[in-house]
């Protein structure tokens, strides 16, 4: 075996939408309107289908953070006045149907390459009729009333089953990444909790934090694992951007009208340049696109906590840290690289293996520890 092998556990790439869900695309916020996506158009079924092909063409379940109230058919809201900017008049109903339906079969149907996350039922809030940001904290990162709180996950969750759409979301992104952490059972992840939610994507410079993160990029909190996603690449408003992000970190994170066009035909040609772009990026700098946003965190952890070490040619990975963390937070499969490939047998103990891609250049591996064991070895194939 050559001695100058490295082994490393690759960085993971995940791709963020916000802002997904609206059905007027116009900035409302001078008229105590939702911000919205800022396209300056409808949104349409071609849409939602960009968006799709996005996930496609990266092999990927994209994570959509959706605002839902605009999909509202029979004017639940008006029992959630705090939602929208109309309150107790909330009349959505009869807008665009045919439209709707056919979006939310393309999403049925796209369950492999988009996954619906919480952002948001109107992403604001309106307090006597006026609109405050934002939805789940205010401006200042304080939350909101519990009880409010809880209503309107609940709200979202009965929007979605006016369409049938599932599963029901496990990842969260804060409206206006006003968010806050680090007060345990007195916090916001509490309640996300409650309704099933296991990941929050945030901006921890952004956030409230009552105590510091386990870590500079990630934490965990009642069964809640919170990431740092760092900011945009692009404005949120801006439409058919050219592709740019620097390949340093899990979370390319983008907003709707980024990979949209103006005109909706036109759509796809935007979405092939971000998927090319992506594509090339992370084969140039090594990295992995993940598969969904578990997978990506899984990998991710392991990346920043599993601990390789080498001596004469053999290597061991330390997962003691996993020791700390909720198990149903990741995944059992985590990825190694070996470089440049083998060109002896190759063993490893302590987990099982499979041989994912292999080049003359390097290979990687998916590897599943067995249970109970927190370390694995990695060698020639003789007795180690």
């Amino acid at each position: 075996m050559a001695t100058d092998m490295q082994l490393t556990i690759p960085m993971p790439l995940q791709i963020i939408v916000d802002d997904v869900g609206w059905w007027s695309g116009q900035d409302g916020s001078q008229f105590n309107q939702p911000y919205r996506t800022g396209i300056g158009r409808d949104h349409q079924p071609e849409d939602y289908l960009a968006l799709a092909a996005l996930g496609k063409g990266l092999g990927m379940k994209i994570l959509a953070g959706f605002v839902l109230c605009e999909w509202d058919k029979a004017n639940l809201l008006r029992k959630l006045p705090s939602s929208t900017w109309m309150g107790e008049d909330w009349n959505n109903a009869g807008i665009r149907p045919a439209h709707k339906e056919r979006a939310a079969d393309i999403l049925r149907r796209s369950q492999a390459n988009i996954e619906i996350g919480l952002h948001g039922i109107g992403h604001e809030l309106w307090v006597d009729g006026r609109m405050q940001r934002a939805e789940f904290h205010n401006q200042h990162c304080e939350m909101r009333d519990k009880d409010e709180i809880r209503r309107h996950l609940d709200f979202f969750l009965q929007l979605m089953e006016q369409y049938k759409l599932s599963p029901a979301p496990v990842s969260f992104i804060p409206p206006a990444l006003k968010h806050s952490f680090g007060n345990g059972e007195e916090g916001f992840q509490k309640l996300l909790e409650e309704f099933g939610i296991r990941y929050v994507a945030t901006h921890f410079d952004k956030a409230r934090q009552f105590s510091a993160p386990l870590h500079p990029q990630l934490t965990w909190e009642n069964n809640v694992l919170l990431v740092d996603r760092e900011k945009a690449e692009s404005a949120w408003n801006a439409t058919a951007c050219e592709p740019a992000f620097a390949f340093d970190r899990p979370f390319l994170t983008l907003h709707w009208a980024n990979i949209l066009h103006h005109d909706p035909a036109k759509n796809l040609d935007v979405v092939r340049r971000w998927i090319d772009f992506i594509r090339e990026g992370s084969k140039k700098q090594r990295i992995l696109l993940a598969r969904d946003t578990q997978s990506c965190l899984s990998q991710y952890l392991h990346r920043m906590f599993s601990t390789v070490h080498e001596q004469n040619g053999e290597f061991s990975i330390d997962l003691t840290w996993k020791n700390d963390l909720p198990r149903h937070l990741i995944d059992h499969s985590f990825f190694v690289e070996l470089t440049p490939s083998p060109i002896t047998d190759f063993k490893i103990y302590g987990a099982d293996a499979e041989c994912i891609r292999n080049t003359v250049g390097s290979t990687i591996f998916q590897i599943t520890p067995q249970s109970g064991l927190t370390k694995i070895l990695l060698g020639p194939g003789q007795e180690m």
